[in-house]
């Protein structure tokens, strides 16, 4: 089976950003996600973004949205980012392993919502990401662990058991550093984009590396 992660390994650029630009050109309400976002990303890239932090950002995104209002913008979002910021040779590898019969999931840290509308849209098998609580119709708070560092191999290992595969049978395509844990977890790491740090470690542990285009 293969995980995916979706920022910057199947997208171009982060669907956090995306998400923030694509919303507060439709409307005044996304223009407090772009101000949240410049903190996140500063602590993301610096990989000192913790769970808390990144969860209270999400929950603050999605609060003043009904689950069914969200769910109908993610799509929306999703199907505009396919035409802009989708790697074509990634959907090819998604589409080859699907006539091995390999499964294809996707993995992130972004939230459910706007996860399961990619997953749907480039049609992997299932969604694995940070999820939300909900009661009476409303977001109320995160489900712990996030889908994020280390909560990427609590949620994986999860889904391992749960369809008796093992680690030994997983590839793992990431962009991030902060997903070192996961990519140490599999027997078949790859790095997508990766920066000069992650870049260097493939290297120095004969990770494979790809480097991708929006249209080859």
């Amino acid at each position: 089976m293969a995980f995916f992660d979706l920022d910057e390994t199947l997208t171009s650029r982060d669907t956090d950003l995306l998400w923030a630009l694509w919303r507060s050109r439709r409307s005044l309400k996304g223009l407090p996600d772009l101000f949240r976002l410049r903190r996140i990303n500063r602590l993301y890239y610096n990989h000192t973004l913790t769970e808390d932090e990144y969860g209270a950002y999400q929950l603050s995104r999605a609060r003043s949205m009904t689950p069914l209002k969200y769910a109908k913008m993610a799509a929306d979002f999703a199907l505009w980012v396919s035409r802009r910021h989708i790697y074509a040779p990634m959907k090819e590898i998604i589409h080859e392993n699907q006539q091995k019969g390999i499964k294809n999931v996707l993995i992130t840290a972004q939230d459910g919502v706007i996860g399961s509308a990619f997953q749907r849209l480039l049609g992997l098998d299932t969604c694995l990401a940070s999820d939300y609580i909900i009661e009476e119709k409303r977001f109320k708070e995160m489900r712990k662990p996030l889908c994020f560092k280390e909560g990427k191999v609590y949620w994986a290992a999860r889904y391992l058991k749960e369809n008796s595969l093992s680690w030994d049978q997983c590839a793992f395509y990431t962009d991030s550093l902060n997903d070192l844990p996961l990519m140490e977890s599999c027997a078949c790491p790859v790095a997508v984009h990766p920066g000069p740090e992650l870049e260097a470690l493939c290297r120095q542990r004969s990770w494979a590396i790809l480097k991708p285009g929006l249209s080859e």
